[in-house]
């Protein structure tokens, strides 16, 4: 088989790996060079090397040496490889070139956005870590976070801002256009943009730490950042290898900093090996936590998070801090790429099933651990150094719950700061001086503009530890104690209703305590006060969203209203449950004043910390600091429905959207309740979380397990459909959410909640809402439904007084939706048309 032939059969995964297992082996070609994660590697060497790793197909190397590039250039752009030619004319190496860094935090990402022209050919920022450079200087901007590389020219200097103390906003003008940010920032540069990249999957920048930006040319060149920088040139061609004119500049800055090292003969291909902080308990052992990394591939609800799947990103050589009841321990290295296993351990967090390994050499001992304080000590300066990774600290300097987080040099060189220690060449080659990076003024970010509180982003870190079954029943009896009367089995509707969408209508007559249910619920997980659970009273004349979520005024400031300020109280306290109660919601049409918040609800995702976020609401430099106010995961929005002349009916849109809880079942009797139950404490904002969000987080398992209630629900929908009242996958998904939820969480233990109770449910809630009408067909669709779900044969000529002897209610296995079919049923023969609402 020839070269050709067989370069042919490589996948662009076999590539990798061998750059993964044998990178450092292969050498930067002399004429062309493939890039990957900012390295060079000569492209006949390294499919030679995959060939051989991979295909078990060794090449001759004289065949090889006389074979042309073409076909391994080639081929490695088709699998999608940037490859740079080496120039034979470079440009001035002596004209200077700086990369800035625009850092991870929510506020500074908001100025990012705003601060573009309209048509994007411009950029603004602000001007003092430019203020080196002059007019037509070239300069690359690396956003990480956002996924954006730009590269332009400076084209003004100084544009003057004015600062409006008030609101804390930065304005200016420039070229007709005006711009406001977040933060007081006298002046800008504006820079002219030639190029706005999204970098290619699987890059990832190499960060400056607590530093912003660095030349790569010119006589500002920092010969100790040279090393680093060279890889962050190669990772910029990677970006904009197809545009010939920004791939010549970035060639000349190679070579520029070439001439920056001492005694060169080729650049450094040792990659510089990532560090990892590793949680540990029980398991920090020499036979377990030290010698080996061991994550569960898939956890409760069949999910992976980040701190397990990150096992899998470990590669031979990279550093392993371990930290385990408090304090800092040990230091090891990675020996092998992450491998599946199936042995479990009942002593490792993976308890069972199989996980992804990853082999441990142990470097270093700690003699004296680095304890809590020490770290809660250095925690300003490990919150600087980490602020652009997923690094392992809260704001007060404990650990975060979770496996593997990231970490970096400068944070290891800051947290083995003060102590004498004899470091192997693994360590010492790689560990920053902290002198060094004192006295370097790139690498030491000026005094910050805004506190470290107000730049960074909270994370929930509290959970609850014990389960929705145990707690339940003693939320119900606390109700009771207040004087409020629910069953069991709809306090753990609700609650599931909000741990599935947190989106939920009451609906019901006056005075049968739709309010309460919330309002008691909030305070019995001890989150009843004014702050936590807020009641906004809907107006007949809302037309949108204005009066909900706010408005700029004339002056344009913008004037915030109740929804919005419990959104922005809920994102800066991530572990509070917080409750919005819409009284008489469809006063006025709720697809008008409450659009945005239903679209919004739609775009909900997990970030990279797993929390669920949405698009932003409003993302203005007046409001909220300037950090931008979405949905967050601990809010809960519940609507309570009237249905008489004064309101407004719902739209399959709506109801789609959230689960209409009805609560019409009146019992006048008095009770005797238990007194003074307390409420239950130590329910966080995690126990409301919603664990899925769309069916691709539904594990095989789940699917089978669901299989009986979604052949039924098929089967409501095949019956819904004649009469264009069936549904789609969103009914379906969250049906199937809830149904889980209820299985995972053992809920059928609960009295009155069995898995039938939670069908019926699903079904008042979800699918006979929809159904309203004075059509034939819709009769049909009541009488098939009856027979359905009561299991009896019906005619479809029978009265209602004949179908109504035929079926009780009581002796079915859904009474709540028997009942309320019989109901709509005698509505249409009484009045020639039904609705599912009073």
């Amino acid at each position: 088989m020839s070269i050709e032939q067989a370069i042919q059969q490589l996948t662009r995964s076999d590539v990798i790996r061998t750059i993964d297992a044998n990178g450092q082996r292969i050498p930067p070609g002399e004429r062309f060079s493939c890039l990957y994660q900012g390295r060079r590697f000569d492209p006949k060497q390294l499919v030679a090397e995959s060939l051989a790793q991979t295909k078990q197909h060794k090449v001759d190397p004289e065949a090889l040496e006389q074979a042309l590039y073409e076909p391994f250039v080639e081929a490695l752009k088709e699998r999608e490889f940037s490859v740079v030619s080496n120039p034979r004319q470079i440009g001035d190496t002596g004209l200077t070139v700086m990369v800035y860094e625009v850092k991870k935090p929510p506020l500074v990402q908001e100025n990012f956005k705003r601060l573009f022209s309209a048509n994007q050919n411009r950029f603004y920022w602000n001007r003092d870590k430019f203020s080196r450079l002059r007019q037509g200087a070239p300069v690359f901007v690396v956003n990480n976070s956002a996924a954006r590389v730009l590269f332009g020219y400076v084209q003004d200097t100084l544009i003057r801002a004015e600062f409006d103390e008030e609101s804390h906003v930065s304005r200016f003008t420039h070229q007709g256009e005006t711009f406001e940010v977040s933060g007081e920032y006298p002046e800008f540069v504006c820079i002219e943009v030639r190029s706005l990249q999204h970098p290619p999957s699987g890059w990832q920048w190499k960060t400056f730490g607590s530093g912003e930006h660095s030349y790569i040319a010119g006589p500002e060149v920092n010969a100790k950042a040279v090393p680093n920088n060279l890889e962050r040139v190669n990772l910029l061609l990677e970006v904009f290898a197809r545009e010939e004119e920004i791939v010549l500049q970035l060639q000349t800055c190679y070579q520029a900093l070439l001439s920056h090292l001492v005694d060169y003969d080729e650049p450094e291909q040792q990659h510089e090996p990532r560090v990892w902080y590793v949680m540990q308990g029980k398991s920090f052992t020499s036979e377990m936590g030290l010698s080996y990394l061991l994550s569960k591939l898939e956890g409760k609800g069949g999910r992976s998070l980040n701190h397990w799947l990150a096992v899998g990103d470990v590669r031979p050589g990279d550093i392993i801090v371990h930290h385990s009841a408090g304090e800092v321990r040990a230091i090891s290295q990675a020996d092998s790429m992450p491998y599946v296993t199936s042995q479990p351990d009942d002593l490792h967090d993976v308890r069972s099933g199989d996980g992804q390994r990853v082999d441990l050499r142990v470097l270093v001992h700690l003699k004296h651990p680095v304890t809590l304080d020490d770290i809660r000590k250095k925690k300003g300066r490990l919150q600087k150094a980490l602020a652009d990774v997923r690094g392992p600290y809260n704001r007060d300097g404990t650990g975060k719950q979770g496996y593997l987080f990231e970490f970096t040099w400068e944070a290891l060189a800051i947290l083995l700061d003060g102590r004498s220690l004899a470091l192997p060449e693994e360590l010492q080659r790689w560990l920053p001086s902290l002198d060094e990076l004192a006295d370097d003024a790139e690498e030491t970010p000026d005094e910050e503009l805004l506190s470290e509180e107000a730049q960074e982003r909270r994370l929930p870190v509290e959970i609850t530890q014990t389960s929705a079954r145990e707690w339940l029943p003693r939320v119900q009896a606390y109700m009771a104690s207040q004087g409020f009367h629910y069953s069991l089995a709809e306090v753990a509707n609700f609650y599931l209703c909000m741990r599935t969408k947190p989106l939920a209508m009451l609906a019901g007559i006056s005075g049968t305590g739709k309010t309460q249910l919330v309002r008691q619920f909030a305070k019995a997980i001890g989150y009843g006060d004014s702050d936590h659970c807020v009641l906004i009273a809907v107006r007949p004349d809302w037309a949108d969203s204005s009066d909900l979520i706010g408005y700029a005024n004339i002056q344009g400031k913008f004037e915030t209203k109740p929804l919005l300020d419990v959104m922005a109280r809920a994102i800066e306290h991530p572990d509070e449950l917080y409750f919005v109660i819409l009284d008489e919601m469809n006063l006025a049409r709720v697809e008008h004043y409450f659009s945005e918040f239903l679209s919004f609800i739609e775009t909900r995702e997990r970030d990279n910390d797993d929390v669920i976020v949405t698009e932003a609401l409003i993302s203005r430099a007046d409001v909220n600091g300037g950090r931008p106010v979405y949905l967050p995961q601990n809010l809960m929005v519940v609507g309570t429905v009237n249905m008489d002349e004064t309101t407004h009916a719902f739209s399959r849109k709506v109801l789609d959207r959230a689960n209409a809880i009805e609560m019409n079942d009146i019992d006048l009797a008095w009770v005797s309740p238990e007194r003074d139950v307390a409420a239950v404490s130590g329910i966080y904002a995690d126990a409301l979380r919603a664990p899925f969000l769309n069916s691709n987080d539904l594990s095989d398992t789940h699917k089978r397990n669901l299989a009986a209630p979604m052949a039924m629900l098929m089967e409501v929908n095949r019956i819904l459909e004649p009469a264009g009242l069936h549904f789609g996958y969103r009914v379906r998904d969250e049906v199937a959410f809830y149904l889980t939820l209820h299985g995972e969480e053992a809920l059928e233990s609960l009295d009155g909640f069995g898995v039938d109770a939670a069908i019926d449910f699903q079904l008042m809630q979800k699918v006979l809402p929809r159904i309203q009408g004075s059509s034939l067909s819709v009769l049909k669709v009541l009488i098939r439904l009856l027979e359905l779900l009561a299991e009896k044969p019906l005619d479809d000529e029978a009265e209602y007084h004949s179908i109504e002897k035929e079926v009780d209610p009581h002796a079915t296995r859904y009474p709540r939706s028997v009942k309320k079919l019989l109901f709509m049923l005698q509505r249409f023969h009484d009045d020639g048309f039904t609705s599912y609402w009073l």
